[in-house]
């Protein structure tokens, strides 16, 4: 993934970051990997508005996961929106919720999908499928990177 890949996934107008950490975290190749990147852009692409929630300098070390964790660039914990505002959160429970799911199972570049607080729903969890994994923490959903 090259910078200007990176550099437009930060830059696009559907990308809405809670600390300017998580833009530079997702700008250096050596705190997040490209499969992350390729991802996130993949759900961009897709029409998708990106609230980012903790990417890396801001998340807890969480590295005695394993390979697949924030601690090594590969996850994103988010929320999606409904606009770039970042308080027009998509509520858990709205059909939009459900196929933003659903896309980010379809990716090709996806890990897990990891669902915390208010997004843990029985229905949320089937449209996540067969990665998805019942988080820990406030409302977010966490997408890992293959």
């Amino acid at each position: 993934m090259s910078i200007q890949a990176r550099q437009a996934l930060v830059d696009s107008p559907q990308t809405v970051f809670q600390h300017d950490s998580q833009r530079s975290d997702l700008l250096d190749p050596s705190l997040t990997q490209t499969t992350l990147i390729a991802l996130l852009s993949d759900l961009v692409a897709k029409g998708h508005v990106l609230l980012f929630t903790a990417v890396r300098s801001d998340h807890h070390d969480d590295s005695a996961l394993g390979q697949h964790c924030h601690a090594n660039g590969f996850c994103a914990d988010l929320w999606p929106n409904h606009s770039a505002n970042p308080t027009d959160y998509i509520d858990p429970s709205d059909p939009a919720f459900a196929v933003f799911l659903a896309d980010c199972a379809k990716s090709v570049w996806l890990y897990q999908i990891g669902l915390a607080g208010s997004a843990w729903t029985s229905s949320n969890a089937v449209a996540a499928g067969g990665t998805v994994f019942h988080d820990d923490g406030a409302d977010h959903v966490h997408l890992g990177a293959s």
